[in-house]
């Protein structure tokens, strides 16, 4: 990645969730600094901040076969882990593509839920994301969808 590219994804990190780096130079580098807002969002119990890296009509698949439409219907999935414990999230990219204004992601992703009888349920599977970059540079996700393992 270039000097120039690492500024500007330094910059946009230090004043919040977007990113406003040209996935031509890096897309890797956009991708975790997503997955690194991501985790601190849900890692921190925030999930307006969650919804806010969704595009406003963004598509969520959480693995069940059903959908959410829109960063309410996001906020109040997120809203439900948050209460229910989820912590200690990451990603772990297994592949990356797309173009200048459209890139996506393969990872694996791993969380722990809260403890029960003093044991810390562990859980992961894969996930694919697509971000997009809006027209003020930003890149927000614009559909979701991950599995669970067996």
């Amino acid at each position: 990645m270039n000097k120039l590219c690492a500024t500007v994804l330094t910059a946009t990190l230090a004043l919040g969730p977007t990113y406003a780096a040209h996935a031509g130079d890096d897309a890797r580098a956009v991708l975790e600094a997503a997955n690194a807002a991501w985790n601190q969002a849900l890692n921190s119990g925030n999930p307006k901040a969650l919804a806010a890296l969704y595009t406003e009509n963004a598509i969520l698949s959480p693995g069940n076969g059903k959908t959410l439409v829109g960063r309410a219907e996001i906020e109040a999935l997120f809203q439900g882990f948050v209460e229910a414990g989820v912590h200690n999230h990451t990603l772990e990219i297994i592949e990356t593509g797309g173009s200048d204004t459209l890139i996506y992601q393969v990872a694996r992703w791993n969380a722990q839920g809260a403890a029960v009888d003093g044991k810390t349920p562990s859980f992961g599977g894969i996930t694919t994301s697509v971000l997009e970059q809006s027209p003020d540079g930003t890149w927000l996700a614009r559909s979701h969808v991950w599995n669970t393992e067996q």
